[in-house]
């Protein structure tokens, strides 16, 4: 059996300010999404889907 997933927080509107913003949600930008959340910068990520 799979651990649980987190719930990770979305939104239709970009938010007010980010340290970086990530343009594409494909394994790469996800990782370097994540990689960049879990050492404490504020990351968006943007995806047109």
């Amino acid at each position: 059996m799979s651990p649980p997933l987190n719930q990770i927080q979305t939104s239709p509107t970009l938010p007010a300010a980010a340290d970086v913003v990530v343009i594409g949600g494909g394994i790469i930008g996800v990782f370097a999404a994540y990689y960049l959340a879990r050492r404490g910068v504020s990351v968006a990520l943007v995806e047109k889907g």
